[in-house]
């Protein structure tokens, strides 16, 4: 799709230099990508990390440390 944009031309070219992109077509597609992909993260992120039914995905009472120290020699 072509479409007409006004752009920063200083920051273009410094993207391009710092990623070894050739095209602003694909300056600007890496632009898009990267865009969307911190999106999505930032997206799960911000999710609570539990189950919908079933509460917390972590046992509350779940203590790695004294599980480690179960497993050291000679305890």
């Amino acid at each position: 799709m072509k479409t007409t944009v006004e752009l920063d031309e200083k920051k273009l070219n410094r993207i391009m230099k710092l990623t070894g992109i050739r095209t602003r077509k694909e300056a600007i597609n890496f632009a898009l990508t990267e865009a969307e992909r911190i999106a999505k993260r930032n997206k799960v992120l911000s999710q609570d990390f539990y189950l919908q039914e079933k509460g917390p995905i972590v046992d509350p009472a779940y203590d790695v440390l004294e599980l480690r120290e179960k497993e050291l020699p000679g305890k």
